[in-house]
């Protein structure tokens, strides 16, 4: 079968709108979306999309994933558990990034040990 320059450059768009597509579809959480979990009171997704977040270099989500996790259930239901080494490490990558606060809440932490 022969096909002629316009028909191989139709197939070719349509293959990378095929391609595209799927990656729109796979594309990875946004911090809006974690915010609307946060503000809507879903803490356990929140924090999952923060961490996310978080592991793709985004010190904002590393600075609220590092709060969470340093406060807990106390704030945050049964569902967020206290993990204070992970929120340690989270709230360095945000401090590390140029976070203020989190290096404020950093300070706070160590001078409270």
């Amino acid at each position: 079968m022969s096909y002629t320059t316009s028909s191989r450059a139709h197939l070719i768009t349509a293959a990378l709108c095929l391609a595209f597509t799927g990656i729109a579809q796979a594309e990875p959480p946004r911090l809006e979306l974690a915010h609307k979990a946060y503000h809507q009171g879903q803490f356990d997704r929140s924090l999952t999309l923060y961490e996310q977040l978080a592991a793709q270099g985004d010190a904002e989500a590393a600075e609220r994933a590092g709060y969470m996790l340093m406060h807990g259930a106390g704030i945050y239901g049964p569902m967020v558990r206290p993990d204070p080494a992970r929120a340690t490490a989270l709230l360095e990558q945000a401090a590390n990034a140029g976070r203020a606060s989190a290096l404020f809440v950093l300070g706070m932490t160590n001078s409270t040990d």
